[in-house]
């Protein structure tokens, strides 16, 4: 019987402590006919990232959340739009050179508050087991904001579920050298088809003034994912 930590097996916990395995891997579409790729940032529009790309080339598709999810784009786009996984960095570094990355990134702020919200609501399976190290970081449904945030702080990328990991762990300084050209586009700019952008999973409530007050004015949240409010503000001043 495999040792286990939570549902991780001991071997798998091991990797990801010493940083050479990923806990949760890094999941990509990549458009093999144009040499570029969409990192999928969980609570970024990744349903909708996920849903564009496949109309791109088909535009008859329709998908919902979270059944997006379980889709292999390879089957509906005549293999032009591929689903890749990476379980360490080093081979999504690999991956990366000589391509295209195009980044769909969020407001850091509301993008936490999202994650939170579906926490609260077992919105997506993936959160009944977060990082699937819930039984030592014990993030579930009755879990209060600032609790929340404040083990989200305390947990490295390479340790963290996809859908609080930060935006800009998919696009280090690494990454920018490894890669011949980039696009970091907001959300709400993100229209590759003729279509109206379809928004899937989106919460019906935006974050209350109080809460993002309160982010603001945190300097571990600001620390932790500073190179994500940077990023947004520099793209943000662009529209």
């Amino acid at each position: 019987m495999a040792f286990k930590v939570g549902n991780l097996t001991i071997t798998k916990f091991i990797k990801g402590i010493l940083g050479t395995r990923l806990i949760d891997p890094i999941e990509v579409y990549y458009l093999n006919n144009e040499n570029v790729f969409y990192p999928i940032i969980s609570k970024s529009g990744c349903s909708t990232v996920k849903l564009t790309l496949i109309q791109k080339y088909n535009n008859s598709f329709y998908s919902k959340f979270p059944e997006i999810h379980n889709i292999d784009p390879k089957i509906f786009t005549d293999g032009k739009v591929e689903r890749l996984y990476f379980k360490n960095f080093k081979k999504y570094l690999d991956f990366c050179s000589g391509k295209k990355i195009c980044m769909v990134i969020r407001n850091p702020y509301d993008r936490i508050y999202s994650c939170f919200l579906d926490v609260k609501k077992e919105k997506n399976i993936m959160y009944y087991d977060p990082n699937k190290l819930h039984k030592i970081f014990r993030i579930n449904n009755n879990v209060t904001f600032k609790k929340f945030l404040s083990k989200v702080i305390l947990i490295p990328d390479y340790l963290s579920d996809r859908h609080f990991r930060s935006q800009t762990f998919y696009f280090n300084d690494k990454v920018v050298n490894k890669v011949n050209d980039e696009e970091i586009v907001l959300i709400e700019n993100f229209n590759i088809t003729d279509k109206s952008t379809n928004i899937l999973n989106a919460n019906d409530k935006g974050i209350p003034s109080e809460v993002l007050d309160y982010l603001k004015s945190n300097k571990k949240f600001s620390n932790r994912f500073k190179e994500d409010i940077k990023l947004y503000n520099e793209r943000l001043s662009n529209y």
